[in-house]
């Protein structure tokens, strides 16, 4: 959605409450008490009463805005902010855009929109040929740096470990040499505790379609995918032709890295999944024709975060 066009439709505060109230009576209203679906909507208040045992729900409840007090039009305006760009955009930038004085609400509002971006791509498993490897994410943990002896490499504390996913089906018509036969779907990037084959087999059961062919290196962690799709290709790479057997999986790490480095700087442990996230939620809908403003407000009424 361009600026001018969210200007015209969401001048104000009570145009966003309209909004709201009509995206949530659209997937439907249930109330939390007695399951009914019939309500009543109470304008003075902001909430629906229930037809049958007179329990309401207001306008924010079963949302990520539940229990927030910042002004619905500033939670469009951070929406909005974020879905423009193809890019991520700093909480810091955003804040000094729609004019608010705390740095901090900013802040914790887009990490709970970036939680319902990644609900809502949970929903879907990968299909078809996949392409999966690890990496290493840079992160600030400042709990384990201040108790524990620095470490290097593998296990080292100023690393998060990430299992990628990527679709990847064979292009037989690409013929240019310097482009790749290969043609991107979807992705996902899952921050993971380490990469031994228990935790990587229990992800990739929930990412992927039992269907699936699955390209990896000859990386032991990778083993366990032999039980849950339908064929596991298992080959040594060297790092020398890594980006030519795993292509666009390395072209999504790549691009993931550099994006967080140049916006964001450091990232701390425990909001690593939300950025990726983001990313990937912007990644997977980089060719589709609706507006990306309105499917993450359908992620948000459905995502509850506290």
């Amino acid at each position: 959605m361009k600026l001018l066009e969210f200007i015209k439709i969401y001048p104000t505060e009570e145009s966003c409450v309209a909004d709201l109230r009509h995206k949530r009576e659209s997937e439907g209203i249930t109330c939390k008490h007695c399951g009914g679906v019939k309500h009543y909507w109470i304008n003075s208040l902001l909430r629906w009463e229930c037809a049958t045992c007179k329990a309401c729900t207001s306008l924010k409840s079963g949302t990520i805005m539940e229990n927030s007090k910042m002004p619905l039009h500033i939670w469009y305006m951070v929406i909005h902010l974020m879905t423009s760009t193809k890019k991520n955009i700093a909480a810091q930038e955003v804040q000094r855009q729609v004019g608010w004085k705390r740095y901090e609400p900013i802040w914790a509002m887009m990490h709970k929109i970036r939680t319902a971006m990644g609900n809502r791509d949970g929903l879907y498993q990968l299909n078809n040929a996949i392409e999966a490897d690890d990496a290493f994410f840079s992160i600030v943990d400042l709990e384990r740096d201040k108790t524990e002896v620095q470490k290097r490499g593998r296990g080292s504390q100023k690393q998060a470990s990430v299992l990628i996913m990527v679709e990847s089906t064979l292009n037989p018509d690409q013929t240019k040499p310097y482009k790749k036969n290969r043609i991107m779907g979807f992705a996902k990037m899952l921050v993971m505790k380490d990469l031994k084959s228990e935790g990587i087999a229990q992800e990739a059961e929930l990412a992927l379609n039992p269907n699936s062919t699955v390209s990896t290196d000859a990386y032991k962690g990778y083993n366990g995918l032999k039980d849950i799709v339908v064929e596991h290709k298992s080959e040594v790479t060297p790092p020398k032709v890594a980006s030519v057997k795993l292509p666009w999986v390395h072209t999504v790490i790549s691009n993931a890295k550099r994006g967080l480095l140049g916006i964001h700087h450091s990232i701390g442990k425990e909001y690593l999944q939300n950025y990726l996230n983001e990313y990937c939620y912007k990644l997977n809908r980089r060719y589709f024709k609706t507006d990306l403003f309105d499917r993450v407000m359908l992620a948000a009424i459905s995502t509850t975060c506290h």
